[in-house]
């Protein structure tokens, strides 16, 4: 019986896909994502299940739907937000049965965390937080864990970060702020020392590993330490897309602080990036490597001044599309190749299975990619599927996407949105109200309820 693969599932948290080298960005520094992504299968066109956090990542640990799952929507107060019901299993709980020794470090962002032997955790970076404590939002979600960690480093550093985002101009107008800590005190950089922990503790186990490594970046606040602050020259990065018929980024802020936005965003992908080759080496060095199955995903994407707007919960492709890389254990090679065809991005869940050797559960909806990632199939699929629901309830859409067109539909103010994304990939022009193509967006209304009627 061969051995089985350690596994890792690293997630960034608010990746737009054009800020990797392997998705043709000439200018960002990757170059760590680039070569092992390299050695492996790169999607080049996934999406999510869900525009927001929490429900996002439910779909990836559950392989199912959001309301399948039951993980709808967040909270204001995210720590209130209801999580999975007891009755749902996650893939995490499968890999345990089956003898795999699991953990999760950094941001996974569920509630309860269940499936994991060890875990050290933090609720991410969350922009809205300008205090420690005492947040009618709750905690700041850097979390105790972290900032005990910061302090034993240098007293007081942990409260001075929060202090730091009152005081800095450019935070409250778009979360940019020169952050008071250095790289190797950075959450991203404690995320790293505890994945090296828990990959050199299982490595003297005979069970194999699996590891949940959940990066809070590029997730605003827009805070990359030095030397990634400094990285890229707010001057030569690009603006926004401007489109006619849309706002303009100039509605949220001046041009010089746009690209310092910008360009500190793409600061945190390159802090990750620099920290993902170190923990590579760590792999080497403990001769892991060959045997680890690695997957890399992000829960949504940024609009990132695009229309005017800042964020996600939308479902045009700035936000629904991310990237997806899988690098398989040496011993199944599928080679570096690229899948064109369209993909859901929580078939994360029963791929991990696959690669375990551990069946899929009847009621997980998502389907494996390990035929795809080892070159006996070419079909993706013909549709994928999202869906977002608002804090407060108010208000909520589902969402349908096919190579050749996109059509959502918000459910209580009936706003129809239909996008023919061969002629038009900025989705520019809706076409919903102007009656051309209306056949077309009638069969992708159908579709859409064919999806509902059937995985209800």
């Amino acid at each position: 019986m061969p051995e089985k693969p350690n596994i890792i599932l690293i997630t960034t948290d608010q990746q737009r896909v054009d800020t990797l080298g392997i998705y043709g960005n000439k200018q960002i520094f990757t170059p760590n994502i680039d070569q092992v992504a390299g050695e492996g299968v790169i999607f080049e066109n996934a999406f999510v299940q869900n525009t927001v956090c929490v429900p996002s990542r439910a779909c990836i640990q559950t392989g199912r739907y959001t309301h399948q799952h039951g993980v709808t929507y967040m909270e204001n107060v995210v720590d209130d937000t209801p999580g999975l019901p007891e009755w749902e299993t996650t893939f995490m709980e499968h890999l345990q049965k089956h003898g795999y020794r699991t953990g999760a470090t950094g941001k996974i962002h569920m509630y309860p965390e269940k499936g994991f032997d060890w875990q050290a955790l933090t609720g991410g970076k969350g922009q809205r937080w300008l205090q420690a404590e005492g947040s009618p939002l709750g905690p700041g979600p850097l979390g105790k864990e972290y900032g005990d960690w910061l302090n034993t480093r240098r007293n007081g550093a942990y409260e001075k970060i929060y202090a730091e985002r009152r005081k800095q101009e450019a935070y409250g107008k778009l979360g940019v702020m020169d952050i008071p800590v250095e790289f190797e005190e950075y959450v991203e950089y404690w995320i790293y020392e505890n994945s090296v922990k828990f990959i050199e503790d299982s490595s003297k186990s005979e069970n194999p590993f699996f590891l949940w490594c959940g990066f809070c970046g590029p997730h605003g606040p827009m805070d990359p330490p030095e030397p990634f602050k400094s990285m890229y020259p707010p001057g030569e990065v690009p603006l926004p897309v401007e489109l006619d018929n849309w706002p303009s980024w100039k509605r949220l802020c001046e041009e010089d602080l746009m690209r310092r936005c910008i360009a500190y965003y793409w600061g945190m992908v390159t802090c990750i990036d620099n920290l993902i080759g170190k923990l590579i080496d760590v792999l080497r060095k403990n001769n892991l490597y060959d045997n680890t199955l690695i997957v890399y995903t992000s829960d949504h994407g940024e609009m990132l001044g695009e229309r005017g707007m800042m964020g996600k919960c939308l479902f045009y492709d700035s936000v629904m599309k991310v990237p997806l890389w899988i690098k398989p254990p040496r011993n199944q090679n599928a080679g570096s190749r690229r899948i064109p065809g369209i993909t859901e991005v929580m078939n994360i869940a029963p791929t991990i299975l696959d690669y375990a050797g551990i069946e899929k559960p009847q009621n997980m909806w998502a389907e494996s990619l390990k035929p795809l990632v080892d070159g006996k199939s070419e079909r993706s699929t013909d549709a994928v599927f999202s869906e977002y629901v608002n804090s407060n309830r108010s208000e909520s859409g589902k969402c349908i996407r096919t190579d050749s067109y996109k059509y959502f539909r918000w459910i209580n103010s009936g706003k129809e949105e239909f996008y023919d994304l061969q002629n038009d990939p900025c989705e520019q022009f809706n076409l919903a109200s102007s009656g051309e193509k209306n056949d077309i967006m009638q069969n992708m209304k159908n579709l859409l309820f064919d999806w509902l009627a059937a995985s209800e």
